[in-house]
This record gives structure tokens, C-alpha cells and sequence, in this order.
């Protein structure tokens, strides 16, 4: 496991020492799952995968039910999450390809930076994908304890010893889980880590730590002993009678159901696995002491091209994973903290990913550093009491200047209160939906509303020049 490197440490120590032991500060548990669509739990309608851990713990705090993350594909969220910034801001616009060099860059000062700064111990488990080099790893980015952090944005296999099976190319097997075992399952052993760290903190401090699943991406390698039940249950729902995929733009076609046994078994056990995190915190009569925070880096993967489809749909929503309608975007989001948010809130007002930095500043009672986090807005006092009216109609807009394998073409979108307009950049296109009467996308108003298209359409692509611009980063953390 990787240690913070002793210069950051020193300073961190420095310029923390007074806050070091502040007992009434809560901890932070920031569950962060690779590519969950935001119809993949129960608590959001699913019927056929099982989630009633994840399920408790939405029900258990404030339910966002308009939440979305920063981007279509996994880097640049995660980029957005640790900034409090859009993506291209930091030069992050797709996910992070091997030997590119691309990386978040050192500049910023990281929510795990920002938390560390305030006395938090902070940890790291799991995947990064925001550069492979030993410089550009969680440990260098404010996160003094960190494990199972791989080079790339996947495993290499589910299954133990989460390495290729002909040793090559080792980007993607994922380290710090020796000693185990044949028939060793990932997700458990992350959650091993997990458990490990909450075992060894230091509990004159409080922790931050973020626990990013490398599930629910492919490879799609369940637990196979859980498969057997999904199959039936598959048969049990749907017969033998197939379901044609739907048709999506550019040639892509979307998985009509939910119905993939291996999918909903991978599923499954991390739901699994996130009750016993929760559960080892109740253990430690810590639950009431820790923000517990559960979201996705983007949309399900649904919609692919080439005749294929992927293994979970978004339905009702529109396409998945790589793509900028709602089914590529829209994520479960739930902040849970027992005695201090009010169970079984769930709030309508738009939010996404960058506003997770400061609204877990603020709820933690720490400063905030708006010339870091400058796209994200908290979200505390709309948690505390379900209204805020200054974020009703904030526009919210996304940036994917890139093909992806999902089918999708280069596109950017806003959304403004329910209008949400996507523009295509290499046809021109623009597309307007009502997303209060039209949620999954299917009504093109943007002839019978011209103005309207025009407008958004404007101010799109004042927000893309703007926040292209990639203004000098100021380091605005005194304690940095």
C-alpha cells in the first residue's frame, strides 16, 4: 500500500496540527461505483436485481432523484469529484487511455487535499483511472492511505488473482490484495481494504475515506455461485420470449430490459458488500458519527454499436454510458447521516457531481475553497431542509467532444430547469426535450420551439468556450 509522500505529510501537519483532534467533526464515507445506471436499484424501480443494502441506506437519508454525474464516461467525473470543477477545466474530456499521459493535474487542490488539510486521516481504495504513473496516484493527491488502486480504468478480472491470465500488460491487474486464495472474489477483497482501514485508523482524527468499486464494470465475471438465481429469475419474469433492442442514434441499438443474470449477480454481491462497510460502522458505533455518501461515475452501460447492446438498460431513460441523454448521465446519488438528515428525503432539484466537494465541506463544518470547486455548489442546506431555492434553476451542462464505443458522436448538453438541449457538434444538430413531460427524451421540440433552441444553444456554447478556456489554477488552500 502507498503512503502520502513525506513532504505533503510534513506540510498537511503543519498547517493542521490545531484541528487535528476535533472530536465533533464527522467522518466521511464516499461509496463511489463504476457505471451503476441510475435504474439499477430497487429503491429507483428496479424488479429484477436485488440491492436492499443500498436500498436501507437511500431510505436511510436524502434521496436525489435528479441527480446526474459531471460526464457520460468515468475519468472526467472523477476528475469533477475531486476538483468540484467541470471536466475540460482540467483537461480531462474522456476517459483516460493508456500511455497517454493524461492525468489530474497537481495543481489542484483535491477534495482529499482539502479534508486532509482539516486534521482528516484519508483513505483510498479502489479505482482511480485519473493517470498511471506513481505521480499521478491517489497518494500523491491527498489520500494518505490507499489500497487496491490499479493503472487503468478496469480490472483485469474479478476473480483472484485479478490479473490477465497470460501476465501481460499489467495496467489493469489490481494490487495490495496478497495473501489469497483460488476462488477469491474482487469486490469482497476491496471490501477487506476497506475494513482494514477502518480498523487501523487513528481515532483521535476523523477519517475521509473514499471506497471506489471497480464493479459494476465489465468484464461482466459474477460471483458464480449467484447466477443460477437470476437465470431463473430471468425465465421466471420474461419466459423464453426474446426482446428486440431498442434503436438509438448513429446506427447503436439499447438493451430493451433488464434481464443479464451475470450483471445482476455482480450486482448483487456488491450490494452485498456495501452492507458490510455499513455494517462494520455500526459495529464501531460510528454510523451516527459518518456522512455516508453512494454515487456513480456515470450512466449504465445499455447502448453500444455494432449490433450489440449492453448489460443493463436505463429504460425509461434514454441510452446509457457514453452518450449525453439522460441515460448516460442520470446516477443514483444518497447522502445519509443518521440524526443530522432527515430519512427518506428525496429531492428533486438538479444536482451533479461537482457539488459533492463543497456540500461535503460544509456538512463537515469545514471551510469552503470556492476558487477550487468553482462549478460545484453545496448542497447541505437543500439536504438539511429540502429546499434551496437559489439551485432550482441553475443551468447544468456537460462537454463529451469525443466518439465513443457506445456509438455516440461528440455532443455537449445543458439542462435549464426542465428544457435540456444537446447539441451535436459534428452534424450541427441540436435537439430540445421537456424533461417534465418527455423524461425519456423521445419528443424533439426544437423546430416547434426555435427561440427556446436558440437560447440554450447560446448559452451552451458560451458555458464550452468558458470553461475551455482552462484559466490558470490558483492554490487556494491556505493549509495546503
Amino acid at each position: 500500500m502507498n503512503r502520502i509522500p513525506l513532504t505533503l505529510a510534513a506540510i498537511l501537519l503543519a498547517a493542521s496540527a490545531a484541528a487535528a483532534a476535533t472530536p465533533e467533526r464527522p467522518n466521511v464515507l464516499l461509496f463511489l461505483v463504476d457505471d451503476l445506471g441510475s435504474q439499477d436499484l430497487g429503491v429507483e424501480g428496479s424488479k429484477f436485481y436485488e440491492t436492499p443494502a443500498i436500498d436501507a441506506l437511500a431510505a436511510s437519508g436524502v434521496r436525489f432523484s435528479s441527480f446526474y454525474s459531471a460526464h457520460p464516461v468515468c475519468s472526467p467525473t472523477r476528475a469533477a469529484l475531486m476538483t468540484g470543477k467541470v471536466p475540460q477545466r482540467v483537461g480531462i474530456t474522456d476517459y483516460i487511455k493508456p500511455k497517454s499521459g493524461v492525468a489530474l493535474p497537481t495543481a489542484e487542490t483535491t477534495i482529499g487535499e482539502a479534508f486532509a488539510a482539516q486534521g482528516y486521516q484519508t483513505g483510498y481504495v479502489g479505482k482511480w483511472h485519473l493517470g498511471e504513473a506513481d505521480a499521478d496516484q491517489p497518494a500523491q493527491h491527498g489520500f494518505q492511505w490507499t489500497a487496491a488502486v490499479n493503472r487503468g480504468g478496469q480490472p483485469a478480472s474479478y476473480y483472484y488473482p485479478y490479473r490477465k491470465k497470460d501476465g501481460k500488460d499489467t495496467l489493469w491487474d489490481v494490487p495490495d490484495l496478497e495473501p489469497g486464495t483460488e476462488g477469491d472474489y474482487l469486490t469482497d477483497a476491496l471490501t477487506g481494504k476497506s475494513l482494514e482501514f477502518l480498523k487501523q485508523r487513528d481515532t483521535t482524527k476523523p477519517f475521509f475515506l473514499c471506497f471506489s468499486h471497480y464493479a459494476v464494470h465489465t468484464p461482466i465475471q459474477p460471483p458464480q455461485e449467484l447466477v443460477a438465481k437470476y437465470q431463473a429469475k430471468a425465465k421466471a419474469m420474461y419466459g423464453d420470449a426474446p426482446a428486440p433492442p431498442v434503436e438509438a442514434p448513429f446506427g447503436a441499438q439499447s438493451r430493451p430490459r433488464q434481464d443479464d443474470p451475470a450483471y445482476a449477480a455482480l450486482l448483487e454481491n456488491l450490494d452485498t458488500n456495501i452492507g458490510r462497510v455499513l455494517k462494520a460502522l455500526e459495529e464501531q458505533k460510528l454510523r451516527e458519527k459518518t456522512i455516508v455518501v453512494f454515487t456513480s461515475d456515470n450512466g449504465g452501460l445499455c447502448t453500444l454499436a455494432k449490433g450489440r447492446t449492453g448489460p443493463t438498460s436505463n429504460l425509461p431513460l434514454r441510452c446509457g454510458k457514453g452518450w449525453n441523454y439522460e441515460g448516460g448521465i442520470r446516477t443514483p446519488c444518497y447522502i445519509s447521516w443518521p440524526g443530522h438528515l432527515k430519512g427518506g428525503t428525496v429531492i428533486g432539484t438538479p444536482a451533479y457531481t461537482p457539488d459533492l466537494y463543497p456540500t461535503l465541506l460544509e456538512l463537515s463544518g469545514l471551510p469552503q475553497l470556492p476558487e477550487q470547486h468553482l462549478d460545484g455548489r453545496s448542497l447541505a442546506n437543500l439536504a438539511g431542509t429540502g429546499t434551496d431555492d437559489s439551485l432550482q434553476e441553475r443551468p447544468l451542462a456537460w462537454y463529451y467532444p469525443h466518439e465513443h464505443g457506445s456509438g455516440s458522436q461528440p455532443s455537449a448538453a445543458l439542462r435549464l430547469g426542465s428544457w435540456k438541449l444537446i447539441h451535436y457538434f459534428t452534424t450541427g444538430q441540436n435537439e430540445l426535450y421537456d424533461l417534465s413531460s418527455d423524461p425519456g427524451e423521445h419528443r424533439n421540440l426544437s423546430a416547434q420551439q426555435s427561440e427556446k433552441t436558440r437560447d440554450l444553444h447560446q448559452e451552451l456554447m458560451k458555458w464550452v468556450a468558458t470553461t475551455n478556456s482552462k484559466p490558470k489554477t490558483k492554490t487556494v488552500s491556505s493549509a495546503k
